[in-house]
């Protein structure tokens, strides 16, 4: 597929269970529910950990860059003619990380190891990651990050130099619990505004393997911070949506905020 700019950006976001530790029936169960999903899409968007899930157990299900999982993942890319995202733990070496692949027709574009790990679990389990990403495919600039790190505005931080942005949409997958979801609400759409780009959440629902409920609300965020789209709470859902490029650039050069942001670096 070739990379040639354009206006709209076609995504699709998957919002689904994810049984506990169990890999082949979570694949079994996206190849089935995917026959739904129809028309063209440029960018189809998994949750985190959306081969199983966390649990106390996640850690053993870690695979090699070239395991099950990633393989899934190339399939979907070919038979919708996409780029594909999801995230799940790999291991490297004695490590384990929670690892957020990009994948095209032509093979991985992009990793990223998640930097803000949750407590307990993931903690114990997993290394953080060190760098940020920027993908650029289709002609817009995506900054992917995993759930936790939506808290962290620095982390998030779009940066603008002569009016070029770093990025034009932040995309999120997540596996943030019911009882948080107004705060992931209210977090997605602050970082679209502060950011002036659109934000894609790709939230899961059901129970994970510590019993702790999740009911989706995965969605779509303007650069104004207005939620554009969502999906019902506590159902397998395929959230569509496009992404329109001159509707972005009308925002920033209406509000030219982003010339005044300040400059900052991570240290570490």
């Amino acid at each position: 597929m070739m990379n040639t700019p354009q206006k709209i950006l076609r995504v699709a976001l998957i919002q689904s269970d994810i049984i506990p530790d169990r890999v082949e029936d979570n694949l079994t169960s996206y190849r089935n529910k995917l026959q739904n999903l129809t028309g063209e899409v440029n960018l189809i968007i998994f949750p985190e950990l959306f081969n199983c899930g966390f649990s106390p157990l996640f850690g053993e299900c870690a695979e090699p860059m070239n395991g099950t999982s990633i393989r899934f993942l190339q399939e979907v890319s070919l038979k919708f003619n996409a780029d594909v995202v999801a995230s799940l733990p790999v291991r490297e070496d004695k490590a384990v990380v929670n690892r957020l692949v990009w994948v095209t027709q032509e093979g991985i574009k992009g990793q990223y190891d998640k930097r803000h790990l949750f407590f307990g679990d993931e903690q114990q389990v997993c290394l953080p990651g060190q760098h940020r990403i920027i993908i650029e495919r289709f002609g817009w600039k995506i900054l992917p990050l995993i759930c936790f790190d939506i808290r962290f505005p620095v982390w998030c931080r779009n940066a603008c130099t002569n009016k070029q942005f770093d990025y034009d949409v932040l995309l999120l997958i997540a596996n943030f619990p019911e009882q948080r979801i107004e705060v992931l609400r209210t977090l997605a759409k602050a970082r679209a505004i502060e950011n002036q780009a659109y934000v894609l959440v790709v939230n899961r629902f059901g129970k994970d393997g510590n019993e702790n409920p999740h009911n989706g609300n995965s969605m779509v965020i303007s650069p104004l911070g207005k939620v554009m789209a969502q999906a019902p709470a506590n159902e397998f859902a395929i959230l569509k949506a496009e992404l329109n490029m001159s509707f972005l650039h009308r925002i920033r050069n209406k509000f030219l905020v982003g010339e005044l942001w300040d400059p900052f670096s991570i240290l570490k």
